[in-house]
């Protein structure tokens, strides 16, 4: 299974509850039934979990402008996989348990070429105010023991076992929105089409200023900010080296590449020089 954490910073609950719970990929069996799992949430209307939502949002006990609100967590499976409904929610009800119980959900399975289940998560546990963030290492940890638990208890979902850590870090600077346009539409997001062409132009270069040409000559004009090139525009958007993956230091290397190519040129020349004179 794969699974994903797209992070929100904005209070945009209904928003997200709307599309987990009215959208037409909504998951029903030959009985028209389905399922919906709530956590810490209590009520069945999406404007009293709002309200709940929300309110729990008052323990805060750390207040920055960039706080992680709420996340969109994605549990997905591969295309050739048959879950069932059972299944789904069993799993559903694990990831709660791994995750983080004190936190608050809402979970319902969905089904668009691939079995998937979508989850609203509070960005802090209920009535306590910390955190529900995770380090990379307690996300990697989660990710094996939700593998582990779908190995050992549904063998036969077989295709859904991945190497997690490797093949999913294609997705990790997508937005929550670009996911969703990509999962929807099947193409390489904006973002991505962008980094395609930095990786292109990187490998080609032979010292920044190439590099920059090369990208201009693509089609991606660079801008300037605080006196130096930080980044490029694409379809009337910016975006900055270092979140596309580009930082300074990364760039720098292209110099640097240079420098020891024409150090080792200098020292060849002053060998058959040396050579020559014997």
């Amino acid at each position: 299974m794969i699974i994903k954490i797209l992070t929100r910073h904005q209070p945009s609950f209904h928003q997200l509850l709307d599309y987990i719970l009215e959208n037409k990929e909504r998951l029903y069996d030959s009985s028209n039934k389905t399922f919906t799992i709530t956590h810490n949430i209590k009520g069945d209307k999406i404007e009293d979990w709002v309200r709940q939502y929300k309110e729990n949002e008052g323990y805060r006990r750390i207040k920055k402008n960039n706080g992680v609100i709420l996340s969109h967590e994605v549990i997905s499976f591969h295309k050739d996989d048959n879950v069932s409904l059972e299944q789904l929610e069993d799993i559903a009800r694990k990831y709660i348990e791994l995750r983080n119980p004190s936190g608050m959900y809402v979970i319902a399975p969905h089904f668009d070429k691939q079995f998937h289940l979508h989850i609203c998560t509070s960005g802090l546990g209920y009535k306590t105010g910390k955190s529900l963030r995770m380090s990379k290492t307690e996300f990697g940890n989660l990710k094996k023991q939700m593998q582990g638990y779908q190995i050992e208890k549904y063998p036969h979902l077989s295709k859904s076992i991945v190497a997690h850590g490797k093949s999913e870090k294609k997705d990790k600077a997508l937005s929550d929105r670009e996911y969703q346009i990509k999962r929807r539409t099947g193409r390489a997001t904006h973002k991505e089409q962008v980094i395609g062409v930095l990786k292109n132009c990187y490998k080609k270069s032979n010292c920044k200023d190439d590099f920059f040409e090369m990208l201009k000559e693509s089609g991606l004009q660079t801008y300037i900010r605080g006196g130096k090139i930080y980044g490029v525009n694409y379809e009337n958007r910016k975006y900055r080296f270092k979140t596309l993956g580009f930082t300074e230091e990364r760039l720098n290397e292209l110099d640097i590449w240079v420098k020891r190519n024409k150090e080792l040129g200098r020292l060849r020349k002053f060998k058959k020089g040396k050579l020559l004179e014997r």
